[in-house]
């Protein structure tokens, strides 16, 4: 039994691994994942994969790959190389352990490095379980986000221009509202959104309609964000772990 789980710790097995998770978790950017909480919003879903797949739409439904990142086979994916991580620090935490103890830099930053990927591989998943959904509306209307469950107001519009007319900047000003009580109030911009209970709110298009300013915006829910940005964080602080002892090693190999 300990022969075939340290053959699973190796780090090329777990190397593998990471990439055909890679590889998993990119498989459902390639097909339009199934909205919930919205009736409107999947029944427009449905229509298009129709139109897109035809034929093809109903056994690509079966294989799970419209509904790919709750598919417990991605998870699987996922969860392989974690666990071959996992061992493969534990194959190595005899010899590790006491120059970890003894404050070896390049040995810390192998082991944060390692803490980085799970939580990648975390952040991939789900992100893919992310939502997002559309809404266009006048200056004074209020919009609903049924599947982030928040309604916006448009408060105010107002353009930016440029000494010749052009327009430099969109500004609109928003209220927003959940479970019957107001959450929060701010400022959406071009490439500038608005963060509302971990749901950023971004300006996605402007127009006028019979006098009115109207503006299109979209609403991100991203749940992998602070995973990611943690994994992000402890892969940065390996690298330059090991980069330091490196540049000290060569300093001391070759004294000026």
């Amino acid at each position: 039994m300990r022969r075939p789980l340290r053959l699973f710790g190796r780090p090329k097995v777990a190397a593998v691994l990471l990439l055909l998770a890679l590889g998993a978790a990119a498989l459902g950017s390639f097909f339009p994942q199934r909205p919930t909480g919205d009736p409107a919003a999947l029944a427009r879903w449905e229509e298009a994969v129709r139109a897109r797949y035809g034929a093809l739409a109903a056994p690509l439904d079966r294989l799970g790959l419209f509904r790919w990142y709750t598919s417990p086979a991605l998870w699987v994916a996922l969860t392989l190389p974690v666990l071959a991580t996992v061992l493969c620090t534990l194959n190595r935490w005899p010899a590790l352990r006491p120059r970890l103890l003894g404050r070896s830099a390049p040995h810390w930053g192998t082991l944060v490095t390692h803490l980085a990927v799970p939580l990648f591989l975390l952040a991939l998943a789900l992100t893919g379980r992310g939502r997002q959904e559309e809404m266009t509306i006048a200056v004074g209307e209020t919009g609903v986000f049924p599947t982030v469950g928040l309604s916006l107001r448009c408060d105010a519009v107002t353009l930016e221009r440029h000494s010749d007319g052009s327009v430099a900047d969109y500004r609109v000003e928003v209220t927003a509202w959940a479970d019957g009580r107001e959450v929060g109030r701010g400022t959406v911009r071009l490439n500038h959104p608005l963060s509302i209970r971990g749901v950023a709110v971004l300006l996605y298009g402007y127009a006028v309609r019979q006098g009115r300013p109207v503006v299109t915006l979209r609403a991100v829910s991203d749940p992998g964000y602070v995973p990611f940005l943690i994994g992000g964080g402890l892969f940065l602080l390996g690298l330059i772990l090991r980069w330091m002892t490196g540049n000290e090693q060569r300093r001391a190999e070759d004294p000026v």
